[in-house]
């Protein structure tokens, strides 16, 4: 697999500080309660042996200071909320896989999990109460389970919901971020502070990502003995939708290839949508003012044309900046990329779109 469509987003784009901060994020209807079955859970490590991360102001620099730790190909973990813009190096996140953040206000779960090549930020409330995760030990199908100290829950990273413990069913809210590179993010958002591995009193040289050789090779998860779904190979990225008992997975390939996928999937039209400057995958609701709309990619990267009204739109904000439609903005679907083997685990039912 080539390095470069490792650089990508979970379930949202790398866009302007107008896009990621203020386009409105929209859900399809809550996915059925995840129901563990007996013996599910594989406990690979032991609690808080990968240990959480609870942010304070001075572990992030600035952009200048994090230059002389991170180079322009590192691959980062972006948010920006309230205004505030920080980046999580993966390379660190590899070893801590959560991040206990406050960001614009906001108290946050940034959660990485290397095997699936998941990056997903959580609102920490839960029914008014702020919550603090950490890294169970435990597995499900190969991806992270989170736990929270307040009630000992544990969550499933990528279903978003507690699957056992006080919460039980319980979904987490997700946040807009972007995984893509330290020099990209910093470009378009020159304001944003860095999470330091020096004021974490760790030499960033020392750093090395444990997974590094497990993304380039045949091996997919790390002891699954479920007969893997072959329709795609198993570290194919897919962008991933669940609904009901539904769930649909886009190969990000087949969108790339495309370059605009005009689909309808549980009611709702969709786009998406292939960025091949930020090396992106977007995927929007495809209506605005009032009106259902299909795309083609335009000439040139980083822009789309509805084929209804010929306004281009900004793919990395989801608004349209020239034509009759020029200030409206497509809300923006929280699909997260993930490895194929990982998303046909939890999901076993998922049809694959292009595929009988």
């Amino acid at each position: 697999m080539k390095r470069s469509l490792l650089l990508l987003l979970v379930f949202s784009s790398l866009v302007t500080a107008c896009g990621l901060n203020g386009s409105h994020a929209v859900s399809l209807p809550t996915p059925d309660r995840y129901r563990l079955e007996p013996g599910e859970l594989l406990l690979a490590a032991t609690e808080d042996s990968i240990p959480a991360i609870f942010a304070e102001e001075h572990l992030f620099v600035s952009p200048e200071m994090g230059d002389r730790e991170w180079d322009d190909r590192e691959p980062v973990i972006g948010i920006l909320l309230g205004g505030e813009a920080r980046a999580y190096p993966v390379r660190l996140l590899s070893h801590h896989e959560v991040v206990n953040d406050l960001v614009g206000g906001e108290p946050v779960a940034v959660t990485w999990c290397p095997l699936c090549y998941s990056a997903i930020v959580f609102d920490r409330e839960v029914e008014g109460r702020v919550l603090t995760f950490g890294v169970s030990g435990y597995l499900l199908k190969d991806n992270l389970v989170l736990y929270d100290h307040q009630s000992n829950t544990l969550w499933s990273q990528l279903l978003s919901q507690a699957v056992k413990g006080a919460y039980s069913g319980t979904r987490l809210e997700i946040q807009p971020s972007s995984l893509t590179t330290w020099g990209f993010w910093k470009e378009n958002y020159p304001g944003t502070r860095v999470l330091s591995a020096r004021a974490l009193e760790i030499y960033e040289g020392e750093i090395k990502d444990p997974y590094a050789g497990y993304y380039t090779s045949g091996v997919s998860g790390f002891s699954s003995s479920e007969e893997p779904d072959q329709r795609l190979q198993g570290k194919s990225l897919v962008a991933g939708l669940a609904a009901g008992d539904e769930a649909r997975a886009y190969p990000l390939e087949t969108v790339q290839d495309q370059g605009v996928i005009n689909d309808f999937w549980f009611g709702q039209r969709l786009a998406a949508a292939y960025d091949s400057e930020g090396q992106t995958l977007e995927l929007f609701r495809s209506t605005a003012a009032g009106r259902q709309l299909t795309f083609r990619l335009a000439a040139g990267s980083g822009e789309m044309v509805d084929l209804e009204t010929r306004s281009t739109w900004d793919l990395r904000s989801g608004t349209a900046v020239r034509g009759r439609l020029r200030g409206e903005r497509l809300e923006r679907i929280n699909a997260p990329l993930v490895f194929w083997f990982a998303w046909s685990a939890l999901h076993p039912d998922t049809d694959v779109y292009g595929m009988p």
